[in-house]
Order: structure tokens, then C-alpha cells, then sequence
């Protein structure tokens, strides 16, 4: 190890790690509705919201709004721009790459239905893996409740990197400095959310669409990125107050019996109490990420598993038979991209923090340093965690 690499305790410990981990997990148990029964109908917390919201939704917006605040963090303590891309892209594509890897060679011959198999296109492959979606198969899984989904969760995987470029982008033209014009930008975004969901106008996007992303997605989980961009650049953890998080939870609950209201709170009360558990103190022991950050891994494998589990069993399967049978090989899965893929492409301190270290902070007036994780046809977007994972 560098010599320049001087050991201590974090000063500010948090929960990051642990509540990336238990969000991902949360993914899975989500998804176990649809997956067995076709929909989220009977998903927990979606009959809680009366159809408003899953704990797929709240996992996937939690994801957005940590790493708004992370990676805002992280712009605003090294604003270079080839190391911050170089951070970016390691942090994604290779636990992503490899994901796609295995898909093609592993888990698409058992998804495929003999019966109109056709072999993956080496190009559609390269295309869709550089453009982090999903791959382009023959029908995979016909015969399961969720038919011809080979990975639904990967539809936010791309956004999460435009939020990335989006950061950089906020940067270089100095708004991040300028606090005002983020909360302007956040207020009319949620507004956009609002009237959409209010109007049920939904824009394809048409070319810039395919390019960017579907709109509708674009409105519901924006806001929440902005949400911890907004928390990074106010002050961060100075900001958590007892008071106002009591409010907030009050909020949320009341908002849940108002229409449409879940949109307007969600960002903002929402965000704010998962920043409040990020630095609660109680949950500093659980510190899961002490071996590692397997998140990112059992975001991307978990839904594949699910469904050649559903398989196996010919579709006669519980949701929380699914969910304790997919939970343990998930983690597993995701605990070996970190070891093996995901943690040679990042720098070397993302990998000392989960040790409870830090390397030695350069002179900077800038932030104190951290580190950070679809079609509009895809029936993924309106079952699982994808109204908008």
C-alpha cells in the first residue's frame, strides 16, 4: 500500500453503504410480486398507497437521491473533468459489461423458448451494452407471469449515468454555485412530474427519447437526484434537524390519503428523511459495506435469478418463497462482482472507505471527499420498480 495513504477513522460516519444494500434488497422483494402474480396488485406497500407506490419505487429514488449527494460531493471536491469520467465509467460499466457477459452466455440459453430462439447479435449486443440497456433477445421466460423480461431492473442504469453527466455538466457552467437556480430547476421539475401524472400526458421523446430516455421516467426520478444535489450544496448533514424530520414523516404519512399528493412530498420529505437515516448514529454499527459495496451487483443479477427461480418452478411460486430463495444467491452474485469486477476499476481510496479508512485529504477548499448506483413500451416500467431500481 502508498505510503501516502495514512489511516483513520472516517470523522463523519454514515450509512450509505448499509442503505444502498437494504434498498437493493428491497428491490427483490418487490419485484417477487410481479414476478409470481403478474403485477404489483398485491406488492405490500403499493396496497399501503393504494396503488401509488412500491418498495421498488422508494428503493430505485433512494438510489437517485444518494447519489445526487455523493456525486455532487465528489464534482465539487475534484472538478476535473477526465477524472471525474474515469470515476464514472468505472464505477458503472464494468459491473455492468460483465453482467451483460453472463446474461448472453448463461442465463439466455435456460431464459430462451426453443421453440423461436435466435442467437444474440454480436453488434445489437455491443450497441446495447455501451448504451447500458437491456439486451435484445429472442422471447425469453414466455411461459413465467412476467413474460419476455430478461432484466427489468437495468431500464435505470442509464439514467443514473446521464445524472452523472448532468452533474459534471451543472459544474462546468458554475450552477452549482448557484444554489437558487437547483432549487428553481428541482420546484418546476416536480411540477412537470405533477401535471403529467395529473393529465396523464405522456411525450415519447421520439429521437431525442431514444437517446435520452423516455420523458415520463425522466420526470419521476429527476427530482429526486436533484433532491440530494440540492442537500449537497445547502450544507449537507448540518441541514438534518429533529423538528423538520418529524414534520416530514408527518407529511409523507398525511400525503399518502391525497391524490397525486405522494408526488409533491416524495422529493422533498422523502429525500430529507433518507438523508436523516444516513447519518442516524443507531445504524452506524450495521455498517454493511464493511467487506465491500455489493449493491450495484445485486441490483444488476437479482432480477435474472428471480426469474429462473419463477421458472424452475413453473410459475407455482410465492412472492416471499421468491424472495427467500432469491435474496441469499443474489448476494452472493453481487458480492462476487464486487471482488472480482467492480472494485479493480475504482480508486483506491472507494476501496479503502469500506475498511473504515481514508487516504490522506489534498489541500482544497472544497467539500470534504466520498464516493457514490427502457422502453417506454417495457412492461417492466409499469410492473415493477419503474413506474418508473
Amino acid at each position: 500500500m502508498s505510503s501516502e495513504i495514512v489511516r483513520h477513522k472516517v470523522s463523519q460516519p454514515n450509512n450509505f453503504d448499509s442503505l444502498r444494500l437494504i434498498f437493493a434488497v428491497l428491490v427483490i422483494l418487490s419485484h417477487s410480486f410481479p414476478l409470481t402474480r403478474g403485477s404489483n396488485a398485491t406488492e405490500p406497500l403499493s396496497v399501503l398507497t393504494f396503488g401509488q407506490i412500491t418498495f421498488g419505487n422508494i428503493s430505485v429514488w433512494a438510489f437517485f437521491v444518494i447519489s445526487g449527494f455523493l456525486i455532487t460531493q465528489s464534482w465539487q471536491r475534484s472538478p476535473n473533468v477526465g477524472k471525474y469520467l474515469k470515476r464514472r465509467v468505472g464505477r458503472i460499466y464494468p459491473g455492468f459489461i460483465a453482467g451483460a457477459l453472463l446474461t448472453a452466455l448463461f442465463i439466455f440459453p435456460f431464459a430462451a423458448d426453443p421453440a423461436t430462439r435466435q442467437p444474440i447479435s454480436p453488434l445489437s449486443f455491443l450497441i446495447n451494452t455501451l448504451r447500458l440497456l437491456n439486451l435484445e433477445t429472442s422471447p425469453v421466460f414466455v411461459h413465467n407471469p412476467l413474460p419476455n423480461n430478461l432484466n427489468g431492473s437495468l431500464w435505470s442504469v442509464p439514467y443514473e449515468f446521464w445524472c452523472y453527466l448532468g452533474v459534471m455538466s451543472l459544474g462546468l457552467v458554475g450552477l452549482l454555485r448557484r444554489r437558487l437556480a437547483i432549487a428553481i430547476l428541482f420546484v418546476l421539475v416536480i411540477g412537470l412530474h405533477f401535471y403529467m401524472d395529473l393529465s396523464g400526458w405522456a411525450p415519447g421523446g421520439s429521437i431525442l427519447g431514444k437517446i435520452f430516455g423516455y420523458p415520463p421516467l425522466w420526470a419521476t426520478v429527476l427530482p429526486f437526484y436533484l433532491a440530494g444535489t440540492l442537500f449537497q450544496i445547502y450544507g449537507g448533514q448540518k441541514l438534518l434537524r429533529k423538528p423538520w424530520l418529524v414534520l416530514a414523516a408527518v407529511l409523507l404519512v398525511a400525503s399518502n390519503f391525497v391524490p397525486h399528493g405522494l408526488i409533491l412530498t416524495m422529493p422533498v420529505c422523502g429525500s430529507y428523511l433518507l438523508m436523516g437515516l444516513a447519518y442516524l448514529p443507531i445504524l452506524h454499527p450495521i455498517h454493511l459495506g464493511r467487506f465491500g459495496d455489493f449493491s450495484y451487483g445485486t441490483y444488476l443479477y437479482a432480477f435474472p435469478i428471480q426469474q429462473l427461480l419463477v421458472q424452475r418452478a413453473n410459475g407455482n411460486i410465492s412472492p416471499w418463497l421468491l424472495f427467500a430463495e432469491a435474496t441469499p444467491l443474489t448476494l452472493i452474485a453481487g458480492a462476487l462482482s464486487w471482488h472480482l469486477i467492480e472494485r479493480h476499476f475504482l480508486p483506491l481510496s472507494s476501496q479503502l472507505k469500506h475498511e473504515g479508512i481514508l487516504p490522506t485529504a489534498p489541500k482544497t477548499d472544497a467539500v470534504a471527499p466520498s464516493t457514490s448506483h427502457a422502453s417506454p413500451a417495457s412492461s417492466v416500467a409499469s410492473t415493477c420498480t419503474a413506474r418508473t431500481t
